[in-house]
């Protein structure tokens, strides 16, 4: 992909070509000075180089962006019609019992799960002393074991969608209570997984953090 040159890039090839004149100029000058020299046109060329590879960086960065744009309308389809199959497997219910068979087993649909944020959009404090309703299953995020669970239950986060709203001083918060787990809300997009899996948003965020829940992706 073909990358225009901004004016940080062509003042840095300015600085390259003019550590190279010096050089030129100081050569028939002492060693130190032709040491001087070097260091500024390295210097410059150094320079060069980081602009270009941010420029490079920024260029991948929007194309990501431009791509889950793109993306995004087929996973919501993808989402809905798991949740409507869900639904009618999850209410069918058989005309007859079959004798001895035993009907009290695991449900039809392994793996599936509905956090309890999806039924609701209702705002939610940041922290709470007990949830509401039923908590979700703070596990099912990438980097959230169950000791790491625990203490966000013990700091008063049950949900999905605390963390989703979280701003950054809330997550400065949070974080100033998570003792040894510090850190890990930044580094574990921590928020940027509780938005999705917030919204229901299953098949984009198993795109971006992979399956839920282990090797059986779970349904919206």
């Amino acid at each position: 992909m073909e990358l225009s040159l901004s004016s940080i890039q062509v003042g840095y090839v300015i600085w390259t070509l003019v550590g190279v004149v010096i050089g030129l100029l100081l050569s028939r000058l002492g060693p130190s000075r032709r040491r001087a020299a070097v260091a500024v046109a390295e210097l410059g060329q150094a320079r060069a180089e980081i602009a270009t590879r941010d420029a490079r960086i920024a260029q991948l960065e929007r194309d990501v962006a431009a791509s889950r744009d793109q993306v995004r309308p087929l996973s919501d389809e993808v989402d809905r019609l798991r949740r409507e199959n869900a639904k009618r497997v999850t209410t069918t219910v058989p005309a007859a019992a079959t004798p001895g068979l035993d009907t009290t087993g695991a449900p039809l649909t392994p793996g599936f799960v509905e956090p309890a944020s999806v039924q609701s959009t209702e705002p939610l404090p940041a922290f709470l002393d007990a949830p509401h309703g039923t908590a979700d299953d703070l596990t099912l995020m990438k980097g959230v074991g169950n000791r790491f669970a625990a203490k966000l239950n013990e700091i008063g986060v049950f949900h999905y969608r605390q963390i989703a709203g979280w701003s950054p001083a809330d997550t400065d918060v949070a974080d100033a209570k998570l003792d040894s787990f510090r850190g890990r809300i930044e580094r574990d997009q921590l928020v940027e997984q509780a938005k999705l899996l917030a919204a229901g948003r299953t098949t984009e965020y198993e795109a971006r953090f992979g399956k839920i829940g282990g090797a059986a992706a779970p349904l919206a």
